[in-house]
């Protein structure tokens, strides 16, 4: 395998562990309901990044910005002519507070 290219792919795999570590506590599943209620706020769409983890913490991102405590039903797709890039999205949720 050509050196460049092996480069490339640990520091892809380095950005993507560093995407999720800093994604710990916030809540984001592929469920499309909680166990628990909750309120709808919409769509999260993060913006598309070069590694699926980075795609997430974009999506959470975008939701926090909503107000939501977490993002259900959340989908990685893969976009770019040669799928070099990510997009994930999903359902903003607020929980319910007990009365």
């Amino acid at each position: 395998m050509d050196r460049k290219i092996k480069k490339e792919r640990e520091e892809l795999l380095r950005r993507d562990e560093a995407a999720g570590e800093a994604g710990i506590g916030f809540y984001s599943a592929t469920l499309d309901a909680p166990p628990h209620p909750h309120t709808v706020l919409g769509i999260a769409a993060g913006e598309r990044r070069a590694t699926p983890m980075e795609a997430v913490l974009s999506m959470q991102h975008r939701a926090s910005g909503y107000g939501a405590d977490g993002v259900l039903g959340v989908s990685i797709m893969a976009v770019g002519m040669y799928t070099d890039m990510y997009i994930a999205y999903g359902t903003a949720v607020q929980w319910a507070h007990a009365e």
